[in-house]
């Protein structure tokens, strides 16, 4: 069973922390009495978290800097450590996304993708590490995705790199064992987070999550609960988690059949957006806070949804199943 750790007092590193999951598990984890070091490209929209936390009670204190640049990692690394003494909690949780059939994307995009979203959490776990380790304690805590186990089209890039850094992070599991530094992973389903107003797209039209999407808060709290529980794989919600989990087991051919045939339908609205570049090397200033343009899929729509994928797989296992029975007594 894991250990229960108490957070306050304790200093965290969250990355990707200007808006989303980065912004909110920031203000949770602050609430808990954690001492915070935020660090995203934008100054301006953590010193705007900074204050939020601030005004709470909290401390926060604010290194810019870029998860694709070594210099930069390790400045973040060593101002937190100036100022705390210590760290105990790594949230890695920066992330791009570019919206596009893979033989169609720009290479440059396709490479920034996988940078900053897998490379950014390999490049601060390698500079917390060491630090970790003389200690004899610490966590790394990955902001994973569904697409860590699963797939969407028109996010290849995303999906790539979001496979890459679940399988590196069991690997480190495994190489830390009874060291007393833990590694956690939350799989995120699509939330209501900036990370869609920010996003290139090679089609012109608004990029949005495949639905249902959740509330960012939602996330947030399953960070803290992992926060306080290291050492796992947190799985938040049912519809787009731990259902999507179980049928890709038993009848991945569902999920195949939805997303190929609708998938890229669902990820897009008529609005025009003309956004070929989006927050990929360059930040964007729109986009502060946790919530982004989408908002959160209501609950009987989720509820509706879990009843009408109930009865599809039903009605196809229960289809195969008969044919099986009838193949069976021919045979016979």
């Amino acid at each position: 069973m894991a250990r229960r750790e108490q957070l306050a007092g304790k200093v965290a590193i969250v990355t990707g922390a200007s808006s989303g999951v980065g912004w909110q598990s920031a203000v949770r984890l602050a609430e808990q009495g954690v001492k915070l070091c935020v660090t995203a490209r934008r100054r301006e929209a953590l010193e705007s978290l900074r204050t939020v936390v601030e005004a709470a009670g909290g401390e926060c204190l604010v290194v810019p800097g870029d998860v694709t640049v070594r210099e930069d990692v390790d400045r973040v690394v060593r101002e937190c450590l100036a100022r705390y003494g210590r760290i105990d909690i790594l949230v890695n949780d920066a992330g791009v996304q570019t919206y596009g059939y893979f033989d169609q994307l720009p290479w440059e995009h396709i490479q920034r993708t996988l940078d900053v979203t897998c490379l950014g959490f390999l490049r601060f776990a390698h500079a917390v590490l060491p630090h970790f380790r003389k200690q004899g304690s610490g966590h790394v805590l990955n902001v994973q995705s569904m697409l860590s186990e699963g797939a969407a089209p028109l996010l290849s890039a995303y999906t790539a790199a979001k496979h890459a850094t679940l399988g590196w992070a069991k690997a480190l599991r495994l190489e830390l064992h009874g060291t007393g530094i833990q590694v956690s992973n939350v799989l995120v389903p699509s939330v209501a987070t900036p990370m869609f107003d920010h996003a290139p797209t090679q089609f012109g039209k608004k990029p949005v999550p495949v639905p249902p999407t959740y509330d960012v808060d939602l996330i947030a709290r399953a960070v803290v609960k992992c926060a306080r529980k290291p050492g796992r794989t947190e799985v938040p919600v049912f519809l787009q988690g731990s259902l999507v989990l179980w049928m890709d087991r038993v009848a991945p051919f569902v999920g195949n059949l939805i997303l190929g045939r609708y998938g890229a339908r669902l990820q897009t609205e008529p609005e025009p957006v003309e956004r070929p570049e989006g927050n990929l090397f360059q930040p964007v200033p729109e986009g502060v806070g946790a919530y982004g343009s989408v908002p959160p899929t209501p609950k009987w729509k989720r509820f509706s949804t879990v009843a009408g994928l109930a009865a599809l797989v039903g009605g196809v296992l229960g289809g195969a199943a008969l044919g099986a029975r009838g193949l069976a007594r021919a045979v016979r």
